[in-house]
């Protein structure tokens, strides 16, 4: 009974949070008809103090007592002003992030901007449903910063940036000021690369087959994130140790052969399974340095290879 009851009550707050909360589109300011505050468990013993200095103070009548709680008191109403104020005109200038891989963790890049005259200290965003994802700021006066944001890509297709709490309990912890954000922010998910079938062997052209070139005379054109099932001898240790994950070298291998993925060749009987193997396929032809199409149910991607090719037909993938 409990248990029902407490979700009634979670999912009724979740409907006013949505209501109140329309997705839009970015730069959003924080005005004060959206913008709430409340006291915080700090808060609510520090009041209950208050009360009982106050009835301690009256019944004694203790001009001492009283001079001190109404001057404590007086400090809770200025850093509820504070908290409140920290918030106050705060801009979501944008919200991006690149495409990943189903399985994989999206990195939502949320740039908020400071136009006033003050610095905004201990700004915390979080997103309802995502564990460990608390990032904190300080913004300068007239200054900007970017979080990143970890959501978690479950599913190929369009991944919507959650909805974003906004908050601070500066300056002493007593209030907690908040507001909900929803930006219309979203990314592609493509599907996981991966699959047991052996690649296609590419279809002669008609024209000799010309050598892949040596590694060494390969074209660097830069960095991927690693994706399971690549090389190691692919990956770039050095650059990986500045960033978060591991990358790898992409360099430019072409061939004289064309090469087809078809979606009725890709061997599984799941739609989902079927395109995780041409994701893989993809990949692989792209890094062996192959001309290749795709071949989809109401789509067809004619020969090409590079960057954007690739890019192309992994979207198409995501979106089928």
């Amino acid at each position: 009974m409990t248990g029902v009851f407490s979700r009634r009550i979670e999912a009724a707050i979740t409907g006013f949070i949505r209501r109140r909360t329309p997705i839009r589109s970015t730069p959003m300011t924080i005005g004060r008809r959206r913008l709430y505050i409340l006291p915080t468990r700090s808060g609510a013993i520090f009041a209950v103090l208050l009360v009982v200095m106050l009835l301690g103070a009256t019944n004694y009548s203790n001009s001492l007592g009283f001079a001190l709680t109404f001057w404590l008191a007086a400090i809770a109403l200025v850093s509820m002003h504070h908290a409140h104020r920290n918030l106050l005109g705060l801009v979501l200038t944008r919200v991006s992030a690149a495409p990943v891989f189903a399985g994989g963790h999206a990195r939502f890049t949320i740039t908020l901007d400071n136009t006033a005259r003050r610095a905004r200290r201990g700004v915390r965003i979080s997103a309802p449903g995502i564990e460990g994802e608390d990032l904190a700021a300080v913004i300068a006066p007239g200054g900007r910063v970017d979080l990143q944001l970890s959501v978690p890509a479950a599913r190929r297709g369009h991944l919507a940036c959650p909805r974003l709490r906004v908050e601070t309990i500066v300056p002493l912890g007593l209030f907690r000021a908040w507001s909900w954000l929803a930006p219309s922010a979203q990314t592609l998910v493509y599907p996981q690369p991966v699959g047991p079938r052996p690649r296609p062997a590419p279809a002669d052209d008609g024209d000799a087959a010309t050598p892949a070139p040596a590694r060494g005379n390969d074209e660097f054109l830069g960095h991927r994130p690693y994706i399971r099932g690549d090389s190691l001898r692919e990956i770039d240790w050095k650059a990986s140790a500045r960033t978060d994950g591991l990358l790898v070298h992409e360099h430019t291998r072409r061939s004289a052969n064309t090469l087809w993925l078809d979606y009725a060749h890709a061997g599984a009987r799941d739609p989902e399974a079927r395109l995780s193997q041409l994701a893989r396929w993809v990949l692989d032809a792209e890094r062996d340095g192959l001309t290749y199409g795709l071949r989809l149910p109401g789509t067809t991607l004619t020969p090409d290879a590079g960057r954007g090719h690739r890019e192309a037909c992994l979207r198409a993938l995501a979106l089928l």
